[in-house]
């Protein structure tokens, strides 16, 4: 971890006060099939207060950020929340809740959302049965 004044990038990130480079390894999957591990180098640029920063602290909130991306990837790609374009009233919040309550439908089916989706278009019934007494 480095002050951002000791890259040299407060010119182009002036709020900036931390630079921190990460190695990670990550393993893609494709088509279904697990894809040989790749290392990936990437740079981290933020802004923490002073004397407060510790490389645990940095590490956690890279993670919580990816955790909300994740969700959002499943709500927007999978679901596509952001093509919906009702803004009146309280229709985007009625939208956002009925896909949240989707997405905690389609995770107690599978922990992937699109095996869930699947298997609701193989068998429609499958859902209905869900919620059947």
């Amino acid at each position: 971890m480095l002050p951002a004044k000791a890259a040299g990038i407060e010119e182009d990130w002036p709020s900036a006060t931390h630079v921190c480079r990460v190695e990670r390894i990550r393993q893609p999957k494709k088509n279904g099939q697990w894809q040989a591990p790749q290392k990936e180098v990437v740079y981290l640029i933020a802004r923490f207060p002073d004397g407060v920063v510790d490389p645990k602290m940095i590490l956690d909130t890279n993670r919580g950020h990816w955790g909300i991306e994740i969700m959002h990837r499943n709500k927007d790609v999978i679901l596509g929340e952001d093509a919906y374009t009702n803004r009146s009233d309280e229709a985007p919040r009625n939208i956002f809740s009925l896909i949240g309550f989707a997405l905690k439908i389609l995770k107690a089916v599978s922990p992937s959302p699109i095996r869930a989706i699947e298997t609701f278009q193989d068998n429609k019934n499958n859902a209905l049965r869900m919620f059947a007494p």
